[in-house]
């Protein structure tokens, strides 16, 4: 049996562990039936804090970040189990266990009155989308999709991401992930039950009807930057010189 076996409890992963303590990593596997069944195996748990510690470490190797867990507990420190195994454990572990316990943590964390995240008594978000690498795999490109020139693949396949964050804390409300060809304000619009009774803030890339629907549909407010092609319609003209326009 690998002396890593069992390690779960004793893992840290800094101030992180304050909010992913072990007792909701165990919470969390049980809820998505993820449990350790092949003896001498990662653990599931550990692999948790480990698949967490890939994403704070971006730029080092397995090897490294294994280390980075474990450089308090002298006796594991030269027994890193070899990539191979790390690729199993994750696999074992799954999508399913990382989204839930995103979506245990995710929420907005200002008290109310708090005045750099309010505004008349609604909670200020943010709407933004970004594009992610992941491997070169024919499975990747097929389900993600990616940039194309010429009619050929031009660099890694990509995932499109989206998020609600908070604005006066910048904690994570909700995401939304798709592929590279699809588009942000569908994904924006699977975020709108979140943003109930929110002010949100968006770019000029989300401007649209369904979205503008979706959001208003949950007691939000938007307020969004727009392309003039976009509201190209004035309806009423202000006092100021401003005008309210038709979104088209």
């Amino acid at each position: 049996m690998h002396p890593w076996v069992g390690i779960s409890d004793h893992v840290r992963l800094g101030v992180v562990t304050r909010w992913v303590t072990p007792e909701l990593v165990g919470e969390v596997l049980e809820k998505c039936g993820v449990r350790d069944k092949k003896s001498g195996a990662l653990p599931a748990g550990f692999m948790v804090y480990f698949t967490l510690a890939l994403a704070l470490f971006q730029q080092d190797s397995y090897d490294d970040v294994a280390e980075q867990l474990v450089g308090s507990i002298p006796e594991l420190g030269e027994s890193i189990p070899n990539k191979s195994s790390f690729t199993r454990a994750r696999r074992r572990l799954g999508p399913q266990v990382l989204e839930t316990m995103f979506r245990e943590l995710a929420g907005p964390l200002a008290p109310v009155g708090l005045k750099s995240a309010f505004y008349r008594e609604m909670r200020l978000a943010a709407v933004d989308g970004f594009v992610l690498d992941v491997p070169d795999t024919t499975a990747n490109r097929a389900a993600f999709g990616g940039p194309v020139k010429n009619g050929q693949p031009a660099g890694f396949p990509q995932v499109r991401g989206v998020t609600l964050t908070e604005c006066g804390t910048h904690a994570q409300i909700d995401a939304a992930v798709g592929g590279f060809n699809g588009g942000e304000p569908e994904l924006a619009i699977k975020m709108a039950d979140a943003a109930a009774g929110m002010l949100v803030i968006m770019d000029r890339g989300f401007p649209g009807v369904a979205l503008w629907k979706a959001y208003t549909g949950t007691g939000a407010h938007l307020l969004i930057r727009a392309r003039s092609s976009v509201a190209a319609r004035p309806v009423k003209y202000l006092p100021d010189g401003r005008d309210c326009c038709r979104v088209e």
